[in-house]
């Protein structure tokens, strides 16, 4: 029996790795990777010369892969090259052999900090088994904005509006908008990232113990260039200058519309411009018809404008493990100034 190895993927890889997808996720899902395929891995601006996917092997036969989504990450005070770890599978004569372990180590030791979010249960165990820091889950809140639409999925017109006007009272008696807006913070629909979004990150950065680099550069590509979903954008300025900027959309799951708060980024301490970018989202919501607005935010700031925006903490199906391999200095002792949302690695896809 040949011994295994794990290398770059290779061109003529493709077919192979698709057939195995298939098999593992179904072909639905496998058609919705193909779609994004080339913007996923190769438009990607920290990709340099191929997508970053590693590929077990037996001789010549594919065992599995494990594929990433290479970024810049602010750590510790300084930036260095990091990576979301994303798709991976083993075909499943080969599970149970180690093979997952090896495509896990291998991905890790190659960039400087690796990052695992919204782990399966598998994959969650894995990093454990394999003494990855457990940060996780990133906190997840919510907000109804149509008690009435939302109770009438559960139980029918009449019962479902009676009960959702009773809801929606308690709602706004016990958890209001306490929300400001203040009038030296204008927000506006943008079309795209900032022209300026350098020059906030490069000023905001220092605030957070870990962020991925939110330049324009990568804002283009992860928001306005996606190839699968539609983003709007927020900005909000004060005397013409950029304080911080939203990412949102809207979706029809099971009946219901649901508004994503998608990411939000201002300097840490600046809560007026977080805030008054979650009231201007939450007016966009309402505009077309959102029964409940959702995030997912780790940052403890931006955690605090959201409850004050009125949204409610509920349990987090987020589990997010690291492992670093350069000096972190107190950053994982400092989990509440790290900025991950739900925009961050392929959470949205």
């Amino acid at each position: 029996m040949a011994a295994v190895t794990v290398d770059s993927r290779r061109a003529d890889d493709e077919g192979e790795l698709f057939h195995l997808y298939g098999q593992v996720f179904g072909q639905p899902m496998t058609e919705a990777s193909r779609r994004r395929w080339r913007w996923q891995y190769l438009d990607n601006p920290q990709t340099n010369g191929g997508p970053a996917i590693w590929v077990a092997r037996e001789g010549a036969q594919v065992l599995g892969q494990y594929a990433s989504m290479p970024v810049r990450l602010w750590w510790a005070g300084r930036e260095v090259d990091a990576s979301w770890g994303m798709d991976v599978f083993v075909r499943e004569e080969a599970r149970g052999k180690g093979v997952g372990a090896l495509l896990f180590s291998t991905w890790s030791d190659n960039v400087d900090v690796a990052l695992g979010l919204g782990l399966t249960p598998s994959s969650y165990g894995l990093f454990q088994k394999l003494r990855y820091d457990d940060v996780g889950p990133v906190p997840f809140f919510m907000r109804p904005l149509d008690a009435r639409a939302l109770l009438r999925r559960r139980l029918g017109r009449g019962l479902g509006d009676v009960a959702g006007l009773l809801a929606g009272a308690g709602l706004r008696l016990f958890r209001p908008d306490r929300g400001r807006s203040p009038r030296a913070v204008e927000v506006k629909r943008a079309e795209g990232p900032a022209a300026d979004a350098d020059a906030l990150w490069d000023d905001a950065r220092g605030g957070y113990a870990m962020c991925v680099r939110r330049d324009r550069r990568y804002l283009e590509w992860k928001y306005a260039r996606c190839p699968h979903q539609a983003y709007t954008f927020h900005e909000a300025r004060t005397g013409g200058a950029l304080r911080g900027w939203a990412v949102s959309r809207v979706q029809d799951y099971q009946g219901v519309r649901l508004g994503w708060v998608v990411d939000v980024f201002t300097r840490a301490d600046d809560a007026d411009a977080q805030e008054a970018l979650l009231g201007a989202v939450l007016d966009g919501f309402r505009g077309q018809g959102v029964a409940r607005a959702q995030a997912f935010a780790m940052n403890r700031a931006l955690g605090r404008a959201l409850v004050r925006r009125g949204f409610l903490r509920r349990p987090s199906p987020m589990q997010f493990c690291v492992r670093a391999r350069v000096d972190s200095g107190s950053a994982l002792q400092e989990r509440g100034s790290w900025h991950v949302v739900f925009g961050d690695s392929d959470m949205d896809r």
